[in-house]
């Protein structure tokens, strides 16, 4: 996918992920007063939830083809690179007979 830049060869992103820590967020929504509390209420309501599963960054490289194929596929389905990563891999864990893990991401003894 897009890389945000290179440095020897390798990507660099900044250490944040690229999202504002909550202090910040909380700071600068206090300033608008109640206008900005209201304006916000109707937008979190349509937002899904961000609790569920634990998930894990897993970085990787694929071939230019295999991106370029990942990319049509979210864009003309609309799905998440996640979404389809994630379904694709345990496809292949289930084809291979790897056990499944519990919610925290260990397998038990066989």
């Amino acid at each position: 996918m897009a890389q945000v830049g290179k440095r020897d060869g390798h990507s660099s992103r900044p250490s944040g992920g690229g999202r504002m820590s909550k202090s910040h967020t909380d700071s600068r929504a206090s300033k608008g007063g109640p206008v900005a509390a209201a304006s916000t209420e109707g937008l979190s309501s349509r937002l899904e939830s961000r609790r569920g599963p634990v998930k894990v960054q897993l970085n990787t490289w694929v071939l230019a083809s295999t991106e370029a194929r990942l990319r049509w596929l979210v864009k003309d389905r609309q799905f998440t690179v996640t979404s389809v990563v994630d379904v694709a891999l345990q496809e292949l864990l289930d084809r291979y007979d790897v056990p499944a893990a519990d919610p925290d991401g260990r397998i038990g003894e066989r």
